[in-house]
């Protein structure tokens, strides 16, 4: 017969490998928990770029805000929030969320050229105009720096100098032109270049039939052509009365 003391004495070391066998099944490696992290982030985001190519901006700010929130000390997930807040019309917010990236010093172009397309947005041109030629003195192919820096200014009445930035930029440009081409044409028209700012719109509303601000300003620029054709055209010579 077993004596009590010698079941005690099983009964403690029991517990105990209970206790450790407990704590083995709940540790998981910190290498496993980044991965599973870095897979959630990249759901997120597909499912946020999923919504936006549906046109459902509110369904992706959601999704590339709780992606943010996640992870606020990374400059691409804040660059992403930010740009679908400005989008949304929320550029102060936007500039909040950028604003602690930009004198870092390894900002990345990309950073500064939303920050730049920000500012642009809130009126601040000046700024926009300085934050774009950053991100260029990092990038000089940043496409979307070079048409930041047009739209600054084009906004500030430089209109030869903001044309001359959108050209280099056509020359490099990827994906959907038409946000370029539509300011390109505006800034050719306040130059007086009427004629070849209506073809360029008619080109692109040509390709993008549905893209309403390409529709309008092509409506607007081609009244205001017809009224300065009649404005300037020749009138005739009245016929010399008969003596």
């Amino acid at each position: 017969m077993m004596k009590a003391g010698k079941i005690k004495s099983l009964l403690c070391v029991g517990v105990v490998v209970a206790v450790l066998s407990g704590c083995s099944t709940t540790f998981v490696p910190q290498a496993k928990i980044q991965a599973e992290n870095t897979k959630l982030d990249k759901i997120l985001e597909k499912a946020a770029d999923y919504a936006y190519a549906k046109g459902d901006k509110k369904e992706s700010l959601a999704l590339l805000e709780r992606a943010y929130k996640r992870d606020s000390a990374n400059p691409e997930k804040a660059v992403k929030y930010a740009k679908i807040l400005r989008e949304s019309g929320q550029a102060k917010q936007a500039a909040i969320i950028l604003s602690p990236f930009i004198y870092d010093k390894n900002v990345s172009s990309d950073v500064l050229t939303e920050y730049a397309y920000i500012q642009t947005s809130m009126g601040n041109y000046n700024i926009s105009e300085d934050i774009a030629m950053r991100a260029l003195d990092i990038d000089e192919n940043n496409y979307r720096a070079r048409h930041a820096l047009g739209i600054a200014l084009d906004a500030k009445g430089n209109h030869k100098q903001a044309e001359k930035e959108f050209r280099k930029a056509m020359d490099i440009w990827e994906g959907d032109p038409m946000p370029l081409l539509n300011n390109l044409a505006l800034c050719l028209a306040s130059q007086g270049y009427l004629d070849d700012s209506v073809n360029l719109l008619r080109r692109a509303f040509e390709v993008a039939p549905d893209r309403v601000e390409i529709e309008r300003n092509l409506r607007i620029i081609t009244t205001l052509q017809d009224t300065t054709s009649r404005k300037y055209a020749p009138k005739p010579i009245k016929k010399p009365r008969k003596s």
